[in-house]
């Protein structure tokens, strides 16, 4: 199966998984079937269960088929510097002209931008692996209630109480990152993406930033999220053989998966 099968595979499996949350999500708990009766259809919680196994498969292919792919781009990639150092030697000893040489500094950075493309569509994999692997996680979990919090092995959630937007919390964020780490806040997915929009989910006022939860920059930044009443869905994820995918999802899950409060948010 093609790279791009694999992707259309798992995209339409995560949106099933998403129609299935949305239905565990808005749907009661079931009761306790009465003796000797069979189900006569499958639950909210089943079918959420069967959906990320499901898209948890489909996305292990689409991974594996993307180190393929960033193997032969970096082979190609490694194939075009080699060429390039010859060619610089040939325009050195005046054999070829300049404009020779610049296509060949081209090829390098067409074949680096191929390198860099493919290993973000792996970190985006990657990351939907864990959200797909908390899923049967998180639909264990009751409603959680305004200002709790909840922890499972594959995922820590916290409700919280404010009404906050991205431009505002991004600056003060990146501030406490530079102050205490001394480096860049690591987001890799700042409100809407395209992957978003192919999976069906509303990310425009979240964003994921790529720290595991129990590092010292996983743990500041929850501190800091949970002190302001900020919500977040913090992924540990373990995918074998791969990166974690783990991250810190600042802001409610989607709306397919956000459970609806009466209480009121109050703003900050």
């Amino acid at each position: 199966m093609s790279t791009r099968r694999r992707l259309v595979t798992a995209i339409v499996l995560w949106m099933g998984l998403a129609l299935a949350t949305h239905a565990w999500a808005e749907s009661p708990r079931p009761s306790a079937a009465p003796a000797g009766d069979a189900p006569v259809t499958e639950s909210p919680s089943a079918l959420l269960k069967r959906r990320a196994a499901e898209l948890t498969v489909a996305l292990k292919e689409y991974r594996d088929s993307l180190d393929r792919l960033l193997a032969l781009h970096e082979q190609a990639l490694a194939k075009a510097v080699e060429q390039q150092r010859t060619w610089r030697d040939l325009y050195d000893h005046g054999t070829i002209s300049r404009r020779e040489l610049e296509k060949g500094e081209q090829a390098v950075q067409t074949e680096q931008g191929k390198v860099d493309a493919t290993r973000r569509e792996i970190d985006a994999a990657d990351h939907a692996t864990a959200e797909a692997a908390a899923m049967e996680a998180l639909a264990a979990l009751p409603p959680p209630a305004p200002g709790e919090h909840q922890q499972t092995p594959a995922l820590s959630r916290y409700q919280g109480r404010v009404i906050w937007s991205l431009p505002t919390l991004v600056p003060k964020l990146q501030q406490l990152f530079a102050t205490r780490f001394s480096r860049p806040l690591p987001i890799s997915a700042l409100g809407q993406t395209a992957l978003h929009d192919r999976m069906g989910f509303d990310h425009r006022n979240a964003m994921d930033v790529a720290v595991y939860p129990d590092s010292p920059e996983g743990k500041a930044l929850i501190e800091y999220l949970q002190a302001e009443g900020i919500p977040y869905i913090a992924y540990r994820g373990a995918v074998p053989g791969s990166s974690s995918g783990a991250h810190v999802h600042v802001g409610q899950p989607s709306p397919r998966t956000t459970v609806a409060t009466d209480t009121p948010p109050r703003r900050r």
